[in-house]
């Protein structure tokens, strides 16, 4: 990933000098090529072939999708304990395949603005820097992906996304219970045992299937029916009752109540306070997450023993959530373009994980994307999707898989906000 981070950011200069020079050939002067470029959406390094390459941006998009779903969902499973060649061979294939997919749409297939794509460069130049001291893959491609997603056809991309990950989940469930992939691996929580379904981890299982619903309600946001909030709530009983994922099954029960709501009396999400209500909602989820566990006291010799009393018994019911995360306080230190953590403390809660592990710019830079799409989703009427964001916020207050592109499709829908495009072309393919 270092090296394709690298060449992709070559290619956007190199991009951005070509552009420049022939806007200058046909403007006549620097300050006329500067104007046409700022405004004018086209697509790089020329227009020739352009309606041919436009038709290729979704597939494309949907294809780079699809590689990247069924490589994770596979080849991260057990199923690479049991066979060298998955990660030897397989995963690196699919990778760098979806990879490129995503790297010709980004520069072949997608009609930019200077202003918009001098905001998406930005972002993409600091989420470098910061991958470059974390070491975290999945995070820079989720970046990559976002910035793929413009002037796609969303749904379409979203089918071949759930296809794959479904397909591949069934094959390692298959291979789970017919007792080849982790047949008796379980996970031990004060004396529960749960089952990982293949996955090495409950939790690394419960998020791929919160990814996987929130992939199938966001197809079908403009046809939501009852069944569909069944099915959500089916899901959130099967992560509770099943693997014992709290945090995927509570997510999954917001999901289904908001869901409920759309059908119920759609025109509350309609109101003018809404879009800003869910804009203040990742500040104040935020805002927990930091201050919460200041108010934890050690009080004992162990671990887990904090005080007081009524915050210790928050503190187990997310277990130990808080005060994980005021270890980490105490254990850490903040960088400013992000480090490599260590295995402990576990920060299972997505904005301290990201303060530490992505540093303080890129954490308010990811908080105002959160909030900005919110708040251009409820306005521009896309109900269904903005209440899969919520849920997603939900989901990153007890754990740190929101910043892998399998478990937060949703991620996806930041791709306006990045490009600073107007609402109503979020999700939608490019106008020709």
């Amino acid at each position: 990933m270092f090296e394709f981070a690298n060449g992709l950011l070559l290619a956007l200069f190199a991009a951005a000098v070509f552009d420049l020079a022939a806007a200058w050939r046909r403007t006549g002067s620097v300050q006329a090529a500067f104007g046409w470029l700022w405004h004018k959406e086209h697509p790089l390094f020329g227009d020739w072939l352009w309606p041919r390459r436009q038709a290729l941006a979704t597939p494309l998009f949907a294809a780079g999708l699809a590689l990247y779903e069924a490589n994770v969902v596979f080849c991260n499973s057990m199923a690479r304990e049991n066979w060298a060649w998955v990660q030897g061979t397989l995963s690196p294939l699919l990778e760098w395949t979806a990879f490129l997919c995503f790297g010709a749409k980004i520069l072949l297939c997608t009609r930019y603005s200077w202003r918009g794509l001098g905001l998406a460069g930005a972002l993409y130049f600091i989420a470098r820097w910061v991958h470059f001291n974390s070491h975290n893959i999945w995070f820079i491609g989720i970046v990559v992906a976002i910035l793929a997603a413009k002037d796609v056809d969303l749904c379409r991309a979203l089918r071949a996304f759930f296809a794959a990950g479904a397909a591949a989940m069934a094959v390692v469930l298959a291979l789970h219970f017919a007792g080849i992939v982790a047949p008796d691996m379980v996970s031990e929580r004060v004396g529960e045992y749960r089952s990982t379904f293949g996955y090495g981890h409950p939790n690394t299982f419960g998020g791929l299937v919160v990814g996987l619903l929130l992939a199938w309600v966001m197809l079908r946001a403009r046809h939501l029916r009852w069944a569909d909030a069944a099915v959500s709530a089916a899901v959130g009983v099967f992560l509770w009752e099943g693997p014992a994922c709290r945090t995927a099954a509570l997510s999954a029960f917001f999901l289904t109540l908001l869901l409920a709501a759309a059908l119920v009396r759609p025109s509350v999400f309609r109101g003018r306070p809404v879009p800003w209500l869910a804009a203040l909602s990742v500040a104040v989820v935020g805002a927990v997450s930091y201050l919460l566990p200041l108010g934890l006291v050690k009080c004992g010799p162990w671990n887990n023993d904090f005080g007081p009393p009524w915050l210790a018994r928050i503190d187990g019911a997310l277990t130990n959530r808080l005060s994980m995360t005021w270890m980490a306080y105490r254990v850490h230190d903040i960088k400013i373009a992000g480090q490599v953590l260590s295995d402990w403390p576990a920060l299972d809660n997505s904005f301290a994980f990201m303060l530490y592990q992505f540093g303080p710019v890129m954490a308010a830079i990811i908080a105002a994307l959160f909030a900005a799409a919110l708040w251009g989703l409820f306005r521009s009427g896309k109900t269904v999707w903005g209440c899969c964001l919520l849920a997603m916020l939900v989901y990153s207050f007890a754990e740190c898989q929101s910043f892998h592109l399998t478990t937060n499709p949703t991620a996806l829908l930041l791709c306006g906000a990045v490009f600073a495009m107007p609402p109503n072309r979020w999700g939608e393919a490019s106008p020709s």
